[in-house]
């Protein structure tokens, strides 16, 4: 008789990926990770390395696997004594074993006693300065998920800035791990390239000369997941101070040789070829000064369909703008000269009234600003430039052929995206912006999103805009 189902299956591997952040590693990229890190051949022999988050041992069957291709004598002993890991869970744990297991029987080596424990590797000391290798795909668990290891996971360095995810203690740890000289790599998400999160690790990075490779995997979907990320290798104690970068789509690409100053610009890390960094340098340092524009964010409701529509036929509304398409609608709007329009004065209209009550409760459920303006929207940007002309920009696009740039007159809102203020007319701005060099800008800020998309900020869009402004200023004073 077939065994039915378990049902909770599922939800029980969904709760393991959110509570142990477990994404497994396809054996390309661990293949890649180790080849990056020279991990082949005799030099490994006698070398200890550890996978501090080994899961079912994805990266340390191909470790094994190249040991005992690399170890002629006694194989069984070097296993036992320099190959290490360590898994939280141990159901996990366990599939490691007889994964490990099941290599060495075919090399004729039985009853290996494996050092694959089950422990939390945050409280794991053992290995302390004594590895020289590292390697990895450490897990990924927003602070939000981290429960009763809040406390303890917010004592690491790198877990003070910003909203911690779990991975950024795990270069912590496996720096810790290392002796002088010992090399670490591992994939994980790119997101601390310019997070405030990730500002500590970079710190540490640069300050002590740590990064020798990495591989900016870009809209490469690793994962089973929508994660971007990053192949990075470290290196203790290395006199040389550059970084060999590499781009990866399926094959590995190799982009430049970067110093430190090349690729840390602004506390964030950018990687590309020296001469597009060289160019964002330049966009950074006009960008930064200029005054001819101010760039915000749109309406954020948190309500779109109650306050958004073209059915909206009531006193206090407008015409808005969606950033994000173009696309002109109406906008209940209760506010005069900024100003919440109090609810016993917006009740006055019967319809209104009525059309509030139906929807009351799911208003009062929103993330609000302020709990008792509940019939207003859930923020306040945008609000108090209505009264003004502005361009309506979507923030997200492939290339400059995407951007799309709405004239908003003064009395319209804007929304699903950001908008424009500035003294020049439409059509200056929009030649400003609808360059090839702005696609290429946004590129290199490296702020991917699914479908090969980009995101930017009204911070990257004002800095462009003052840059390409100054430029064209330049260039008419000759």
């Amino acid at each position: 008789m077939k065994k039915q189902a378990d049902s909770s299956r599922p939800q029980e591997v969904e709760r393991k990926k959110k509570t142990f952040g477990r994404v497994y590693t396809p054996k390309k990229i661990v293949d890649l990770i180790l080849d990056l890190a020279d991990y082949r051949g005799e030099k490994i022999v006698g070398k200890h390395v550890v996978d501090n988050s080994c899961g079912d041992g994805a990266f340390l069957a191909e470790i094994v696997e190249r040991y005992c291709r690399a170890c002629p004598d006694n194989l069984k002993s070097n296993l036992e004594t320099f190959v290490h890991g360590i898994e939280i869970d141990d159901e996990e744990r366990r599939k490691c074993l007889a994964r490990l297991d099941a290599i060495a029987a075919r090399y004729g080596i039985p009853d290996v006693r494996w050092d694959v424990v089950c422990a939390d590797a945050t409280r794991f000391k053992r290995f302390d300065a004594k590895t020289d290798y590292v390697f990895g795909n450490p897990p990924y668990v927003r602070v939000h998920n981290l429960g009763a290891s809040f406390d303890r996971v917010k004592t690491f360095k790198f877990a003070r800035g910003g909203m911690t995810d779990l991975y950024l203690v795990f270069y912590e740890i496996g720096l810790h791990m290392l002796r002088p000289g010992g090399t670490l790599g591992y994939v994980t998400p790119s997101s601390f390239f310019n997070s405030l999160a990730g500002a500590p690790l970079r710190d540490c990075l640069v300050r002590d000369n740590l990064l020798e490779k990495l591989v900016d995997l870009g809209h490469y979907q690793v994962f089973n997941a929508t994660t971007y990320a990053t192949i990075v290798v470290l290196k203790k104690n290395r006199t040389q101070e550059t970084t060999d970068v590499y781009e990866y789509d399926g094959t590995l690409k190799p982009v430049d040789v970067l110093r430190r100053d090349d690729f840390f610009l602004n506390g964030a890390f950018y990687f590309s070829s020296r001469a597009n960094l060289q160019t964002l340098k330049e966009i950074f340092a006009l960008g930064k000064v200029g005054t001819k524009f101010r760039v915000k964010n749109g309406f954020a409701t948190l309500a779109d369909s109650f306050f958004i529509g073209d059915s909206l036929d009531f006193e206090h509304t407008i015409p808005v703008v969606k950033a994000s398409t173009g696309k002109r609608t109406r906008c209940l709007f209760p506010y005069v000269d900024g100003r919440l329009i109090p609810y016993e004065e917006l009740s006055q209209s019967p319809e209104l009234a009525a059309y509030y009550e139906k929807n009351v409760d799911r208003l009062k459920k929103r993330s609000l600003e302020n709990p008792d303006a509940w019939h207003g929207f859930g923020r306040s940007q945008g609000i108090n430039d209505v009264a003004k002309s502005k361009v309506a920009v979507n923030s997200l696009i492939r290339n400059a052929d995407d951007l799309k740039l709405t004239p908003a007159p003064p009395g319209t809102g804007v929304y699903g995206g950001l908008y424009v203020l500035s003294d020049l007319s439409y059509e200056e701005i929009a030649s400003l912006a609808r360059r090839q060099e702005f696609g290429e800008y946004v590129a290199l800020l490296k702020k991917y999103k699914s479908g090969g998309y980009y995101a930017f900020s009204s911070k990257d869009l004002k800095v462009y805009l003052e840059y390409a402004y100054a430029k064209r200023e330049q260039t008419r004073s000759r």
